[in-house]
């Protein structure tokens, strides 16, 4: 299942590859467009997730633990919602909950962990200020 999903991907890939250097081709003042970025920077991605997904386990889960813990960072960017740092633990703590195959906790652990811990530290520090716009910009 996991060699025909690749293979469709790379088929897809080289097909968009195809037609854009037709496309290029026909129209050589738009060599270097967004088009054509887009396309090198989905070969790179689609390289990249072969490789992490063909390896082990191990490489999976950590490679998806970064990607994860990037994406909740950024997302923390874009709310503007303080966060506090030591909260960041929860992501490698929920894939470590992966590689121990506890599947029940993984998927119970954000959403009710995490809430109690956020809401519970926000109300002892006192800093309740904004409290249902935090909460429910990050649950």
């Amino acid at each position: 299942m996991l060699e025909k999903s690749l293979a469709t991907l790379f088929a897809l890939l080289i097909l968009a590859t195809l037609i854009n250097r037709f496309r290029v081709w026909r129209l050589p003042e738009r060599k270097e467009d967004e088009v054509t970025l887009r396309i090198r920077t989905w070969w790179g991605i689609v390289i990249c997730f072969s490789l992490v997904i063909s390896g082990p386990r191990w490489m999976t889960l950590t490679f998806f633990a970064l990607i994860s813990f990037l994406a909740l960072k950024e997302y923390c960017t874009l709310i503007s919602v303080h966060f506090p740092r030591w909260l960041y633990w929860v992501i490698p703590l929920n894939y470590l909950l992966i590689s121990f195959n506890c599947f029940e906790l993984f998927l119970l652990f954000i959403p009710l962990a995490g809430f109690l811990i956020l809401t519970t530290w926000r109300v002892l520090v006192g800093d309740t200020s904004g409290f249902l716009h935090t909460v429910s910009a990050i649950f």
